[in-house]
């Protein structure tokens, strides 16, 4: 019995979808960051059914604030962490910037010099960080763990270890910085954009080429001719000046400076880069994947907020999910 034309091309038809369908899951599948996209799609699917407040713009803009403070500083751990190091100074960076920029204005300095010696500020303790790692050829870890101390010790002195607040009125670092871009906070803003150029510098460039080369084989990349030292301290001090970036935002939003700001970042920062993808041995990292895992920290933080959880377990929480992301990556490299 023949078929018709009509059946014949409905029956060619469909193995031709099948497979067209079949290659776009192949595609996804094979996106980096689709299990941390997906962990933030189910925590918030969860949390719009257990709560009526979670969905609500207002909230949502809210996390994302939250979010963006770490997860700026979270780009350039990608970079650090790629190299297989770790930076524990960034919230102590965070506040000194916070601190001088602040007094710049205060001092009636305008807003472009204040900017400036808040991102120098933040990349000089970057590069202290990697020109002490390098000369005492010690772990960054150890040597980031003393200025950790140091940073936030100067901060203290510098300021009296009193808030600055008082500031110059109609000042439009406050106005803008504090404000919104198209109904959008800035700072989430500023996250997405320094998402955007993290991204390109770490994919696209030889600079991030060869962080990645030299996290994955240190020997080999010196073979290959790859210079060591110096992007060690080139990705050290870039950590700096994004740790200072995401000071001066603060500081807008905030409009004060207070010598506490920051305490505590280093976990979020560190937890929203291994969440995101980036592999404690070095060698592999994810820019978005970092910015994703600083909304899963940050839908976390405000969900138990919503449920009426102390806002302690947070911390706990966050702890918990470190183990877990570090544990399955553990798990696929054995796979």
């Amino acid at each position: 019995m023949t078929q018709s034309p009509q059946t014949e091309s409905l029956t060619n038809a469909a193995p031709t979808l099948h497979g067209r369908l079949g290659r776009i899951g192949r595609r996804i599948s094979r996106v980096e960051e689709i299990g941390v996209v997906g962990a933030l799609l189910i925590m918030m699917i969860a949390l719009s059914v257990t709560t009526t407040t979670f969905l609500t713009p207002t909230n949502l803009l809210q996390v994302a604030r939250q979010a963006s403070y770490y997860g700026i500083m979270a780009i350039g751990m990608v970079f650090v962490m790629s190299m297989g190091d770790i930076d524990l100074s960034v919230g102590s960076i965070l506040m000194l910037t916070n601190i001088t920029t602040a007094m710049a204005l205060r001092d009636g300095q305008p807003v472009l010099v204040a900017v400036l010696i808040g991102l120098s500020t933040g990349a000089l303790c970057g590069l202290v960080n990697g020109v002490l790692s390098v000369i005492l050829r010690i772990p960054t870890i150890i040597v980031t763990l003393g200025t950790l101390s140091i940073y936030r010790g100067l901060g203290l002195v510098i300021s009296n270890a009193a808030p600055i607040s008082k500031f110059p009125k109609d000042n439009w670092f406050f106005t803008v910085g504090g404000g919104h871009i198209l109904d959008v906070p800035t700072s989430v803003v500023v996250m997405i954009v320094a998402g955007v150029l993290g991204y390109i510098l770490y994919n696209q460039t030889a600079f991030g080429r060869r962080i990645q080369a030299i996290g994955s084989n240190l020997q080999a990349a010196r073979f290959s001719g790859i210079r060591i030292v110096r992007h060690r301290i080139m990705a050290m001090t870039l950590m700096g000046a994004i740790c200072a970036l995401a000071g001066m935002v603060a500081l807008a939003f905030l409009q004060s400076a207070d010598p506490t700001t920051g305490q505590g970042f280093e976990l979020l920062v560190i937890a929203s880069t291994i969440i995101g993808g980036t592999a404690l041995s070095g060698g592999s990292g994810s820019v978005l994947g970092a910015i994703i895992g600083a909304l899963i920290i940050a839908v976390i933080r405000n969900g138990l907020v919503l449920l009426g959880a102390s806002a302690y377990w947070g911390l706990t929480a966050t702890g918990v999910v470190i183990i877990a992301a570090v544990a399955l990556d553990y798990f696929i490299k054995r796979r």
